[in-house]
């Protein structure tokens, strides 16, 4: 008998920044996870051409030699969204290193910003034999992760989603560019997608007693309120180790403290999300 599950879809969540370095490919995977683990069906999609998040699933090198579809197929040849299933119970779209390609391809289309939004308005490429034929009954949040650039793929993204959720590390020049992040969602919100909606900021790489970034997580905090959420991702070695070996904090030993912020920020998500069912 098939397990019953949810059937709606709350949301499709971009998870981006203009700066790099804040945690996007770390805060996709590990909040994906967290939502799989309380049950619910997560895809992830992989926009960035380092395919960093690609490499934390079962995607390998010699599926794209095979001509395995990934996100440029979809962004450059029109092809729909292919749905892989990685071990960890997650889907996933891969990125690829062909992506390099796409700054230069991609603007001479017709309608460039709008490919991803019209592929997810098609049919998925099914890949795991499960019989997904839609997006809205057969996921509940679709997770996207941003690259730094180029624009066209940023445009792509935010022209999709209903939500977005940006990682902010404290350290350094971090929060130089939020500003103009920011307007240029409200841009998108008034020219291209009235459906925008900013879900808030989460602090990443948070490192304790560190004077410097109290401050800054002060001043975020006063400047924008609610919008900066009430959880924050620290900085740990069961994090770095993760990185490492290309999985999630769930599958790492002695990693309670970040397996509890990412299932805390899971619950925020949710509690955020539940305003945006379509």
């Amino acid at each position: 008998m098939k397990k019953k599950r949810k059937t709606q879809l709350r949301a499709v969540i971009g998870i981006g920044n203009y700066k790099g370095g804040v945690g996007k490919t770390t805060t996709t995977l590990n909040l994906a996870m967290a939502l799989h683990l309380q049950g619910y069906r997560v895809m992830i999609i992989d926009m960035d051409r380092q395919a960093n998040l690609s490499s934390c699933t079962d995607w390998k090198p010699d599926m794209e030699l095979n001509h395995y579809p990934t996100i440029y197929h979809v962004l450059c040849e029109d092809a729909p969204i292919p749905v892989y299933r990685s071990e960890s119970g997650l889907y996933y779209c891969p990125s690829t290193s062909i992506m390099n390609k796409v700054d230069q391809q991609l603007p001479t289309m017709r309608n460039p910003a709008m490919k991803l939004t019209r592929a997810l308005q098609k049919a998925p490429d099914d890949r795991t034999g499960e019989g997904i034929t839609d997006w809205t009954t057969d996921f509940d949040f679709i997770l996207i992760d941003s690259p730094v650039g180029p624009q066209v793929l940023i445009d792509n993204i935010l022209i999709a989603v209903n939500a977005v959720l940006i990682p902010i590390n404290l350290e350094g020049f971090a929060l130089n560019g939020l500003q103009n992040y920011l307007a240029y969602i409200q841009e998108i919100r008034e020219t291209e997608n009235d459906e925008l909606t900013n879900l808030g900021f989460l602090v990443s790489r948070r490192k304790a007693n560190v004077r410097g970034q109290r401050e800054a997580e002060e001043q975020l905090k006063q400047r924008y309120g609610k919008q900066v959420l009430p959880v924050a991702i620290s900085e740990r070695e069961a994090v770095a180790k993760s990185q490492r070996e290309f999985t999630s904090v769930y599958s790492i030993a002695n990693a309670g403290t970040p397996r509890e912020e990412f299932t805390l920020l899971a619950n925020e998500i949710i509690k955020r999300t539940k305003t945006l069912l379509q």
